[in-house]
């Protein structure tokens, strides 16, 4: 069971965490608009390329990042209630330490690994991207057609 210092400094990471968290996405947010408006631009094939590629790799980012918000928020709500620290599969205290490295887990390392396997832990899936565009996305500038 976590003291309430303990709990106190896991509190304090996950609002500092959440904090930076948001700040970048802010910035990555800034960055892509940046790129919308240079991709407006006139360019050769190759810079749309690049600024096309660099866009898919900012928005897998910003949605592994609101993912990681989103358990944050949801440790916080745990924290309140009273059942923060518990593994969500077995029911078991989580040991401090994993917290201080993880502190929006919601499993022991051991049990993650079986939550995992069974497809219960929430997790973070990146888009695939493979050189194409998926079936419902549509390209809305006449100057960017698909390869």
């Amino acid at each position: 069971m976590l003291t309430p210092e303990q709990l106190k400094v896991l509190k304090e990471r996950l609002e500092e965490e959440r904090a930076k968290l948001l700040e970048r996405f802010r910035k990555i947010e800034d960055t892509q608009s940046r790129i919308g408006e240079q991709i407006r631009e006139p360019g050769d094939q190759e810079d749309i390329g690049q600024m096309t590629y660099t866009q898919e790799v900012l928005d897998n980012l910003s949605a592994r990042e609101m993912f990681i918000i989103r358990e944050i928020d949801y440790a916080l709500q745990k924290i309140q209630a009273g059942t923060y620290g518990v593994c969500e599969y077995c029911g078991e205290y989580i040991e401090y330490e994993r917290l201080l490295a993880i502190p929006w887990t919601r499993y022991h390392a051991v049990c993650a690994e079986k939550a995992e396997e069974e497809g219960i832990v929430p997790t973070y899936t990146p888009p695939i991207f493979e050189g194409t565009l998926p079936e419902e996305m549509e390209i809305q500038r006449e100057d960017i057609t698909e390869a």
